[in-house]
């Protein structure tokens, strides 16, 4: 009998576990906050209308997978509990004096099932997309009518992830051999020859710092300690070129386009005009900036240019 009720109990403990495989979580409420998105790398290679669409349709697709996996999520408790109604049959017989494990293996058979399609169904669930993919929409959709016509933009969307082992720049270990990764994750890279002859250049890049996991040993007890990678600090930088069109526009040096000078939440870290070519680096020390903010340095940047008298 004691048997019986601690396989009941395992039972009834392994639905839940399965019941919290299948149920949906809800959406957080600040999407920004969210850090776990849906991996994505495009590559922008077409014309501007035709990236927008694809971009539009990616997210379509995604949201129509997981709406269907939605509609069967029910699906793994039920063979689930029918597994466990073939075991009772094999009690019943049993509780008989007839000994079959027939129905038993059948109902193990079935709650093996339940568990490979929940988690199927778990990882077929989409997560949420991140603001970059929204706020790049939002840039090419600004800057496509100021493409030469017939152009096509070039460069890639990568977020796939700002701190992959692909993306350490380098590393460097302090005083206590403790180990500093330094990433360098270029989200957005893009290429586009202008309506006025100019050709811009774009990268936006995300710089995170952090120390790893290292090993210590405790003051106290003397036991040696595993302590957590730890963040040392993260900011964005934005890189902008702009080869000049020199049978339209002549550069000409500002105080409100300068070195040090703050655009939003960007600060001009970098800036030089030589040879025909704007080249400058802005910095933020914000995670996240909006695609407006990225827009207004570009849009800033002209002020550095003086149309040619006809």
């Amino acid at each position: 009998m004691g048997t019986i009720l601690c396989f009941i109990g395992v039972g009834v403990i392994l639905f839940f576990v399965l019941f919290f495989m299948t149920r949906r979580k809800p959406p957080a409420k600040d999407a920004a906050a969210k850090k776990d998105y849906t991996p994505v790398f495009l590559t922008l290679a077409d014309k501007p209308d035709n990236i927008l669409r694809g971009m539009d349709k990616l997210v379509a697709d995604v949201q129509r997978t997981e709406t269907a996996g939605d509609r069967w999520w029910w699906m793994p408790l039920l063979i689930y509990i029918s597994g466990f109604g073939l075991m009772l049959v094999d009690g019943l017989l049993d509780a008989l004096g007839y000994f079959s494990f027939i129905f038993t293996a059948g109902g193990i058979a079935l709650w093996i099932a339940a568990f490979v399609m929940a988690f199927s169904l778990r990882k077929s669930r989409a997560q949420a997309f991140s603001p970059r993919y929204a706020n790049t929409k939002s840039i090419l959709y600004t800057l496509r009518d100021d493409l030469r016509p017939s152009t096509t933009f070039l460069g890639h969307l990568d977020l796939t992830g700002a701190m992959l082992p692909t993306k350490v720049a380098r590393e460097a270990n302090d005083a206590q051999n403790r180990t500093t990764q330094y990433f360098r994750d270029e989200w957005l890279n893009l290429k586009a020859k202008l309506y006025d002859g100019n050709v811009l250049r774009v990268s936006a890049i995300q710089r995170i710092k952090q120390r790893k996991s290292y090993w210590k040993r405790s003051r106290i007890s003397g036991k040696m300690k595993m302590k957590p990678p730890k963040l040392k600090g993260s900011d964005q930088q934005l890189k902008v070129r702009i080869a000049v069109n020199p049978g339209v526009y002549k550069i000409v040096p500002n105080k409100e386009f300068r070195q040090g000078q703050n655009i939003g939440k960007y600060t001009l870290a970098a800036l030089t005009t030589e040879g025909g070519i704007i080249d400058f680096v802005a910095s933020s020390p914000f995670d996240e900036v909006e695609p407006e903010h990225i827009l207004n340095v570009l849009h800033s940047a002209y002020s550095l240019l003086q149309r040619k008298a006809a």
